[in-house]
């Protein structure tokens, strides 16, 4: 069966490294190697021992699962404190504030990438959506005219959020499975991986949110981290709350606690990819609870940046939840990516999906690896200032083949019959 996704030969080497030892099979790990006793190391639980290795372990009933302290876990594990940002020096050169409506920033893009041609690819064909003819019509074959270079924006990846994978976005941005928050979720997994392949610990709800805090502690407030929903699912909310004129952005202090426990249900949720990861997170290699901690966690931090002017994220708003509206109903897949001299300078082409003209499904696969390459610093700072160290480019290795995966479980649904393209500028 032809594959979802093409692979760049840049990453292939990647994919053939690791094919003798698959995703599924490192994330298993040997339960065997492992003792019946629990043990707890740095902030972790050690779960259910010689249960399901990567599946999610089931607790008995009346079972508690310890908790440990947040600060605890950070004290050990960071350089600094959850209640402070991180430093200049300490955070990664990638990551720098920026006013991206700043000329200055706009000139120093065009000084670094410039693009004036793009390649377009067919990669698989469909009787239905925009032909190839018509993807060369509205944004180029070959030189670009002066209104087809209107419709692509130069962002740098270290300044820009990452939006979801979905054809109502009506504005230029760059986009992957499950926008920053998918990313994540993905990059969390990994490093739970990378530290223990055995998959039996797992962080506690307090850990997962001081993790979440102090990431958004080292990204610039120019690029929040974007979480999608749609008002279909806003609806079902009110109904099953229920709760008239639900603003889940900043829902009333009362119903915060019940909301976070159905925000950890399928149809509660907007967007394709964070439905599947909670539905069938077997299909994405994930701990069935990593994901609706996170979700919780997204949400926990959202509801207190926007309601308590005590928070560490209201002065300079670090979280943005996307209200979609209407139907999903996309009439192709680019895949978009640059040049090398570009893509060297962090800097990718941005488009559109929705306009009144047309709706498409957009991703941008190789400027994520960049995003991914700052998840995997973020992580590898966090792991080395304990006793289990992890290397970060193995962290974001695997990042890149687990973000592979990710998109090939959630294109082939979202995008299934569609005509795929892929877009190369430069």
């Amino acid at each position: 069966m032809k594959p979802f996704l093409r692979v760049p030969s840049a990453l292939l080497g990647v994919l053939l490294l690791c094919s003798s030892q698959p995703v599924a099979s490192q994330l298993r790990g040997a339960n065997e190697a492992q003792g019946a006793s629990g043990s707890t190391a740095a902030g972790f639980v050690q779960l259910v021992p010689n249960g399901p290795s990567f599946g999610g372990q089931v607790f008995a009933e009346g079972q508690q699962m310890p908790v440990p302290s947040a600060p605890q876990l950070l004290q050990a594990s960071a350089p600094a404190p959850v209640a402070a940002p991180m430093s200049a020096a300490q955070a990664d050169e990638s990551v720098k504030e920026c006013n991206c409506n700043d000329k200055s920033a706009t000139a120093a893009v065009d000084a670094t990438c410039s693009i004036s041609k793009v390649t377009v690819h067919q990669d698989h064909a469909a009787s239905a959506g925009i032909s190839l003819a018509g993807i060369s019509a509205i944004w180029g074959s070959s030189t670009l005219s002066q209104e087809q270079r209107e419709k692509v924006t130069l962002g740098k990846v270290s300044e820009m959020s990452f939006s979801c994978l979905d054809d109502r976005v009506s504005r230029a941005s760059f986009f992957t499975p499950g926008g920053d928050l998918g990313e994540f979720i993905l990059a969390l997994s990994s490093y739970l991986q990378e530290r223990d392949p055995t998959g039996r610990m797992l962080p506690s709800q307090e850990v997962v949110d001081a993790l979440l805090l102090k990431y958004l502690q080292t990204i610039p407030a120019t690029r929040p981290m974007i979480h999608c929903t749609d008002d279909r699912a806003i609806a079902h909310l009110e109904a099953e709350m229920p709760l008239e004129g639900l603003d889940l952005s900043a829902p009333p202090r009362h119903a915060q606690s019940s909301l976070l426990q159905k925000l950890t249900e399928v149809e509660n949720h907007g967007d394709s990819h964070i439905r599947l990861l909670l539905k069938q997170p077997e299909w994405f290699q994930l701990n069935q609870y990593l994901a609706p901690m996170a979700i919780k966690s997204f949400y926990h931090l959202l509801w207190d940046q926007n309601t308590n002017d005590q928070s560490p994220l209201h002065a300079s708003p670090k979280l943005k939840l996307e209200v979609l509206v209407g139907q999903s109903d996309p009439q192709a897949f680019l895949e978009v990516s640059s040049g090398e001299l570009c893509h060297s300078s962090g800097v990718a082409p941005m488009l559109t999906p929705h306009t009144p003209q047309r709706a498409v499904l957009i991703s941008h696969l190789d400027a994520v690896s960049l995003r991914r390459q700052e998840l995997a610093a973020f992580f590898t700072r966090i792991a080395n200032a304990s006793p289990r160290k992890i290397n970060k480019d193995q962290l974001h290795q695997r990042l890149d083949r687990h973000g592979w995966l990710a998109l090939e479980t959630t294109g082939s649904r979202v995008a299934s019959g569609l005509p795929f393209y892929t877009l190369t500028y430069t």
